[in-house]
């Protein structure tokens, strides 16, 4: 959370740094945006320092710990903090759970963990991406070497925050934040109150080596159906006018930071769970220590993509790198956000493997320059070379809503199991063949 000052380049280094110029004592230049005039120059508070600078200089945690899905907005931590209050009472504290649920009726499915299972799960996700969102931002501030974009990108040309969005915009998105975080906990409550076993009473740590194959298995699995769904939906948002009308505020950040990542039109944030970890736990089940690792590790993953670097210092992709070369890297989802024909490359969560398979996959700012040569993959050289590759790549990005039967097709099979199967994500497909 605290740094020192960061090196600087001289007028005699090379002009790509990734550094901030050096004033006339060899110190670095701090980058400011200019002086707001009228009734922005009243807006003063924490926001400003988070939002409009890039600090160079010695900074405090208060400057790099944003509230609520990284807006910084009192009153929606607020909401948060009333939200969990209220799930703790009606799931947590068994007093109060006894006298909420009661009156409603309401007894716990038979193959699902214990209530307060749900509310510790929800918060311990939340506290990691307030927690893992900071130490990504405190890396991108203190390693200016290891920037995906180059100091003068950043470089604020307007009364814009550092990632190139506009004051209305974050106003707007504060309101998208409300959306996320109540559509999606609404979602999670419903998936447990009336899905037997979405969250697993299987609550071992430790099932046996024959039980570590198997969850290993399933998460594989999991992940590859949950990302099968995500890459269609994202790539459906990039093709389908309508779609892009929401996706579309997700890029209205042209330079993504760790803070980016679930800054979304609230739809957006809603039917990506819908599509990706509730199908993918519907037709793949996880028992509750896969699941909640599997939940951490996406975030995790997502927070990176978005952090600004390409470097070791992202723990999740280093581990996700080592099992799949043609995994997505920050300096290719950097690439992805900027947008123009550039946004219909890189698609994929988790791996890449589906790029890789459907011919989405580019290099993005790999190999641009000396700095950004040293972030490329032995994959991405390839590709670098191949310039065949990249046309071809390049035509099969176009279309339209056939795009969306993918997505139709993962979530269709998910409600066709727990139709036919209770709603319960046990059971296999036996009900479905003896139906045909």
């Amino acid at each position: 959370f605290f740094f020192s000052p960061s090196p600087c380049f001289k007028q005699t280094d090379p002009e790509d740094s990734n550094m901030p110029p050096c004033d006339p004592n060899n110190q670095p230049v701090v980058m400011k945006s200019p002086e707001p005039t009228g009734e922005a120059a009243k807006v003063k508070d924490d926001k400003e320092v988070y939002r409009f600078t890039l600090p160079v200089e010695a900074g405090t945690a208060k400057d790099h710990f944003s509230s609520l899905y990284f807006s910084g907005s009192l009153p929606l931590t607020v909401l948060e903090v009333l939200m969990f209050a209220l799930l703790f009472a009606a799931f947590g504290y068994e007093p109060t759970r006894t006298k909420i649920m009661g009156s409603i009726g309401w007894t716990k499915p038979t193959n699902s963990a214990s209530p307060e299972y749900l509310p510790m799960i929800l918060f311990g996700l939340s506290v990691f991406r307030r927690f893992y969102n900071s130490y990504l931002e405190a890396c991108f501030f203190s390693l200016p070497n290891e920037r995906t974009q180059s100091w003068d990108e950043h470089k604020l040309k307007s009364r814009k925050d550092l990632c190139g969005r506009e004051r209305d915009q974050l106003a707007r998105l504060e309101r998208h934040d409300a959306g996320s975080m109540l559509s999606t906990t609404l979602l999670e409550v419903f998936m447990y109150m009336f899905v037997d076993g979405f969250y697993m009473g299987e609550t071992k740590l430790w099932t046996g080596w024959n039980g570590l194959g198997e969850r290993l298995a399933r998460l594989v699995v999991n992940h590859l159906v949950m990302s099968f769904g995500m890459y269609w939906m994202h790539r459906a948002s990039h093709n389908i006018p309508f779609l892009w009308r929401i996706h579309g505020v997700h890029h209205w950040a042209k330079h993504p930071l760790s803070r980016n990542t679930y800054e979304d039109h609230w739809f957006d944030n809603f039917s990506n769970a819908v599509v990706g970890q509730t199908a993918a736990q519907i037709l793949v089940p996880l028992d509750l220590p896969t699941m909640v690792f599997s939940r951490f590790f996406r975030i995790g993953e997502s927070l990176e993509k978005h952090s600004g670097l390409s470097s070791k210092v992202n723990v999740f992709h280093s581990v996700t790198f080592a099992i799949f070369p043609y995994a997505q890297m920050p300096h290719h989802h950097d690439w992805h956000h900027e947008g123009s024909t550039n946004c219909n490359f890189t698609f994929s969560s988790i791996g890449g493997v589906w790029d890789w398979l459907f011919n989405t996959r580019q290099a993005g700012r790999a190999g641009k320059t000396a700095i950004k040569q040293g972030q490329a993959t032995s994959v991405d050289l390839q590709m670098i070379n191949d310039t065949s590759g990249k046309k071809k790549g390049m035509a099969g990005s176009r279309g339209g809503w056939e795009k969306i039967l993918p997505v139709a097709s993962v979530v269709g099979l998910a409600a066709v199991k727990l139709a036919l199967n209770g709603p319960t994500v046990f059971g296999g497909w036996d009900a479905l063949l003896e139906y045909f």
